[in-house]
């Protein structure tokens, strides 16, 4: 082990070249103020946000592997990475490394659907939808035609697709704040039976707030799912009265 007391590994994307200022915030999965405990990034060569929402973005299996293997001997207890669409990875890093492995938020789906009683759905909202195929939800453990599981995606809304997408303007947080939150509202205007919403994308956890108070409903994303792990890797006794 060459790092201690980082035990989360994170995997970026390449930044894509432009000329918007595009930092990560707090809530952000890239800041690594996020998070409760120290975590330890890793870019990976050649894999950007063109690249993984294109369909030859499984081509990038290798390097994403690798990358993660590294992280791992480094000192990592956990591999995750900062886009849902990072899904595709999933299988093999898992096979690759000897620790969990909990690559897309998507991962959470599933969790999310069976804690939903009957009659109600789960909304996602993503980054791109027409990017999200039949087989990324198959890996995440979703069935592609569930009934009960409905997609949005942000490619449409103008401040959050130029700064993530396109990487052409400067993040104007409060713009895609905006967004986001009125994509979840039109969601649940569009089907009122969403009694969850899962945001896949690692750039969308510092508007979960936002959403939730335009919603009134429980919100989860990459944050909910890392500090899940987290929890159960460093337990701290509980202390009260008997």
């Amino acid at each position: 082990m060459a790092f201690y007391g980082a035990p989360v590994g994170i995997l970026m994307l390449e930044r894509m070249p432009g000329a918007g200022l595009r930092p990560y915030i707090p809530g952000d999965t890239g800041n690594a103020s996020t998070w409760s405990v120290p975590v330890r990034y890793k870019t990976v060569p050649g894999l950007n946000v063109s690249r993984i929402l294109s369909p030859d973005g499984g081509e990038m299996t290798s390097a994403v592997v690798q990358a993660a293997t590294e992280l791992v001997r480094e000192g990592a207890q956990l591999i995750t990475c900062g886009c849902g669409y990072s899904i595709r990875y999933q299988e093999a890093v898992r096979d690759a490394v000897d620790v969990p492995v909990f690559l897309s938020s998507l991962l959470l789906a599933p969790f999310l659907e069976q804690m939903l009683p009957k009659g109600k759905a789960l909304g996602i909202i993503v980054a791109s939808s027409c990017s999200l195929t039949r087989d990324m939800l198959e890996a995440a453990g979703l069935r592609a035609d569930d009934h009960r599981v409905v997609v949005a995606g942000l490619e449409s809304a103008p401040a959050f697709s130029t700064t993530w997408i396109a990487a052409t303007c400067d993040l104007d947080v409060l713009a895609v704040e905006a967004e986001v939150a009125e994509a979840a509202v039109a969601l649940l205007k569009e089907r009122p039976e969403i009694g969850m919403l899962l945001l896949e994308c690692g750039d969308l956890p510092p508007y979960a707030a936002a959403v939730q108070q335009a919603t009134g409903i429980p919100v989860f994303d990459y944050t909910s799912m890392v500090e899940f792990f987290i929890r159960g890797l460093i337990r701290k006794p509980f202390t009260g009265l008997t």
